[in-house]
């Protein structure tokens, strides 16, 4: 199965047509053959490592040779063969017009519809060890972590990618302490060329909405819808609206195919204004027209709250431990106060102060009973006094404007309603389902075994050819699903009655684990047959059920 789609999206041939041939001394399979076989292993073993493929092929020579009908020899898979052809991938300039020729033909070959894209980066965390004369140059760097772990190196993934299946049409690798506003402008210019058109709407988060990308993808004709960075004057600005709308608020809802009534997701307004944007090199000015779309999202509104209500609670309860306890240093007292508050964030909503209390207490000198002639002296003790409270008129300015955030876009109404933005920038999701499928799931990068950056770079570029895999053949059985209006059973072990419309890839290949290949004495084989599920899988992938037949395996 997997061969099989890696065939019909020519991953060997377009890799071949713009690779140099490997040396002239090896004999075998060329690097797209090779590529072929890895892929195939990565994604049916869910293993990455390129020293375990050698003893891979070997127990799976005689089916290999007859699915794909090439020769392999036994060394075909060798740590050195496969690590060569990593290294090739990431330090060849040849790896984009591969990416863009891969989803050219996959784009035009099964009709993919190309209303919206989108972008989005995030950072693998790895445990490499740099010396600092490569540190320079290196891929792996200390960065911001989505992972969490600012304490570990990291690089960074960039995900092109196609709604609404979320395929990919490009990837980059990009070192670990970049920012993400350069790649937005350079990923669209690449993704017209294989969309082939201009007029998808592109789609990404607050980091692409600086005013240079915003200018140059609207000189050059595209269309794009981004949240805005909350940096200032936006958060003032946006309460000013949000108190006092400048036009007319609507009701937004959201029609969910599960549901037989729509449900209000939320509202908000639009503000037309005018851009001037001044090219540094050229001191150009081009001005255009944005609709600066002012939305908020009941649900995100009431988490917002929820969570400040929670984050307040926990706050109080440590400030009065702290309360109960403040000690005598006054310098540390403000450093706890200080770490609770941003612990918590916590800064802007609770008000706090230190009083110092100043008491003499007699210590009297000697031993024995005390008299009103004994001698004492006077002892001076300091106690601090902490008082806090919450800052109501903080706390609800920030509930007025939970849930409300700023989108710009310059997409005219028609194109692009309220509705419609709102619904389209929901589906961020997409390339975060590729990021977990790199990070935890079949296809996880991590951890990773190479201290050769080009290979790391080349890994990643064949995992997004195996991400492609997966998002094609779920598109493909859900498109069919959809039209026929039916759903897919026997996918869930333990409950083989339970049926979906949304099968993934992962549930739709662990069906055909059971497919044997028998080889008798005399040296015919056999194939079992397929049940009912697999038959059906088959169908909706529009894949001829002779594949699983000998005279297929015997052609390749």
């Amino acid at each position: 199965m997997i061969i099989y789609w890696l065939k019909q999206m020519k991953v060997a041939s377009i890799i071949d047509n713009n690779l140099a041939s490997p040396h002239g001394n090896r004999k075998g399979l060329s690097y797209g053959e090779l590529a072929v076989l890895l892929l195939t292993y990565i994604v049916s073993e869910a293993d990455h490592r390129i020293c375990c493929l050698e003893r891979w092929v070997k127990e799976h020579q005689r089916s290999l040779e007859g699915i794909t009908g090439w020769e392999i020899q036994e060394k075909e898979g060798t740590d050195d063969r496969c690590g060569d052809l990593l290294r090739t991938l990431g330090i060849t300039e040849s790896i984009d017009q591969i990416e863009i020729s891969l989803s050219k033909h996959l784009v035009k070959a099964y009709k993919l519809p190309t209303q919206r894209a989108r972008s989005d980066t995030t950072s693998f965390s790895v445990y490499h060890h740099i010396t600092e004369d490569g540190e320079e140059e290196s891929l792996i760097k200390f960065g911001y972590s989505k992972d969490k772990r600012p304490n570990l190196r990291q690089y960074r993934q960039m995900l092109a990618t196609l709604d609404p299946l979320g395929m990919p049409l490009l990837g980059a690798t990009l070192a670990g302490n970049g920012g993400d506003e350069s790649e937005y402008l350079p990923t669209w210019r690449k993704m017209t060329e294989i969309i082939g058109h201009k007029e998808f709407l592109y789609l990404a988060d607050s980091k692409a909405s600086t005013w240079s990308n915003r200018a140059l993808i609207h000189r050059e004709g595209g269309i794009y819808c981004f949240p805005l960075a909350m940096t200032q004057p936006r958060p003032k600005l946006l309460a000013d609206w949000v108190k006092n709308p400048p036009t007319e608020v609507i009701k937004i809802i959201e029609q969910d195919e599960r549901e037989s009534e729509p449900s209000l997701m939320g509202n908000g307004f639009e503000v037309p204004l005018g851009n001037i944007w001044v090219e540094p090199e050229t001191e150009k000015i081009y001005q255009w027209q944005e609709r600066w779309l002012v939305i908020k999202s009941n649900a995100l509104a009431s988490r917002q709250i929820k969570g400040l209500d929670s984050r307040l609670a926990k706050g109080e309860k440590a400030l009065f431990s702290l309360e109960k306890r403040p000690g005598k240093d006054e310098k540390l007292l403000e450093q706890k106060i200080q770490e609770i508050l941003k612990s918590y964030r916590l800064t802007k909503y609770i008000e706090y102060s230190i009083e110092k209390k100043i008491s003499y207490k007699k210590v009297y000198k000697g031993c024995g009973s005390r008299s009103e002639d004994s001698s004492y002296r006077r002892v001076r003790q300091t106690n601090l006094i902490l008082n806090y409270q919450r800052l109501s008129t903080e706390i609800e300015s920030f509930k007025i404007v939970a849930g409300w955030r700023l989108y710009v876009t310059n997409a005219t109404s028609e194109r692009l309603s309220l509705t419609e933005a709102v619904q389209a920038y929901k589906q961020q999701w997409q390339p975060e389902m590729g990021f977990h499928r790199f990070k935890k799931g079949r296809l996880s990068a991590l951890p990773i075994y190479f201290r050769d950056e080009e290979k790391i770079k080349g890994l990643m570029f064949l995992l997004t050819i195996a991400l492609r895999v997966f998002t094609l053949m779920e598109f493909v059985v859900r498109r069919q699903l959809h039209q026929c209006k039916s759903s897919l059973a026997r996918l869930y072990e333990g409950n083989p009655k339970r049926a979906t419309n949304r099968p993934t890839a992962e549930k739709m290949l662990r069906a055909f684990n059971n497919i044997t290949l028998y080889i008798h004495k005399d040296d015919s084989i056999e194939i079992s047959g397929l049940n009912l599920l697999q038959q059906q899988i088959l169908r909706l992938m529009n894949v001829e059920e002779c594949i699983y037949t000998t005279d297929y395996f015997a052609s390749g």
